[in-house]
């Protein structure tokens, strides 16, 4: 062990805490562009801008072609008069018969 570092050894080195002390402030700053890069990004957020809006409209569009289709096919189906369904009896529930007084009825006690 030596006599200067009592701890022998263990204590850690902080070669890189004062490399760069300013860098947290340069970190935090805002980036500046230069106007060339601000009118490739004005360009670029334009350009999606509208491709949204015609995304939007093309959408519109085909709601409006859909709502269409769907008026005509109903004004077809309010022409031809529907048939009336019947109500039929159910296979395995046959027809409604007469049922006998129950056995444990009160009137047949004993």
């Amino acid at each position: 062990m030596s006599a200067n570092n009592p701890s022998g050894g263990q204590c850690p080195h902080r070669e890189k805490a004062n490399l760069h002390p300013g860098q947290i402030v340069l970190d935090t700053q805002a980036k500046r562009h230069t106007p060339v890069e601000k009118r490739a990004d004005n360009l670029c957020a334009q350009q999606i801008k509208d491709a949204r809006a015609t995304a939007v409209q093309q959408g519109c569009a085909r709601v409006s072609e859909m709502e269409a289709t769907m008026e005509v096919e109903q004004a077809r189906q309010e022409a031809v008069k529907a048939k009336p369904v019947r109500p039929r009896w159910g296979g395995s529930q046959g027809r409604p018969t007469k049922t006998a007084p129950r056995a444990d009825s009160e009137d047949s006690f004993y």
